[in-house]
């Protein structure tokens, strides 16, 4: 497999690495994994925007659970 360069900014290393710590991994084999599971996944881009089919038997929000849910307000 060839290599490739991507390059990220200061912001996301730093977040790359703190998900790293948590995970117990080094930040290299904790990146290659995250990427290995976005190119396996079953994803379409609609307009730009990544799109991941639905699990089965997952539920679908309304306007309404989604305005609850960002304004903070419990079930």
């Amino acid at each position: 497999m060839p290599n490739a360069t991507i390059t990220v900014d200061a912001a996301l290393k730093e977040r790359l690495a703190d998900l790293a710590s948590q995970s117990g991994q080094r930040v290299d084999e904790f990146v290659e994994a995250l990427l290995r599971r976005i190119a396996d996944a079953d994803v379409r881009f609609d307009r730009g925007v990544p799109v991941f089919p639905r699990r089965p038997g997952a539920p679908t929000l309304s306007v309404e659970d989604v305005d609850r849910l960002a304004d903070g307000a419990g079930e």
